[in-house]
């Protein structure tokens, strides 16, 4: 069998790379927000319209406890997560973080954890 050659190591990430990198990973973290807030608030209004319509009289029906909570469930979690990212992952929070990566070369641990291969330029 022919010897396998080790693969060729990467470059070293510059500092502009990594700017570059922030700046997508918070793109994509914005939009995931706003996927995960859009989602919640369709099933929260789906969910209310649909106990509205088989609500026959003006009364709390009897099952008004389920629709709180599947409204809460179903629309609230989906879009507490994505209210949390769109805070985490806002613009002034990049800012800060370029600001903080341009003048220490330190990153947030949130940020960090979070950066991987897939948002450097390849």
């Amino acid at each position: 069998m022919p010897p396998h050659a080790a693969p060729a190591p990467r470059p070293a990430a510059t500092h502009a790379d990594t700017v570059q990198a922030l700046h997508h990973l918070f793109a994509k973290h914005r939009t995931g927000g706003w996927i995960w807030t859009t989602i919640g608030g369709l099933f929260a209004v789906r969910i209310a319209t649909v106990a509205a319509a088989s609500s026959s009289s003006g009364s709390l029906s009897s099952n008004t406890g389920g629709t709180i909570v599947g409204i809460g469930l179903f629309g609230g979690v989906p879009a507490g997560i994505g209210i949390g990212k769109l805070a985490r992952f806002s613009k002034a929070n990049e800012e800060q973080t370029v600001v903080l990566y341009d003048k220490a070369g330190i990153l947030p641990p949130y940020v960090r954890t979070r950066l991987r291969k897939k948002y450097f330029l390849k």
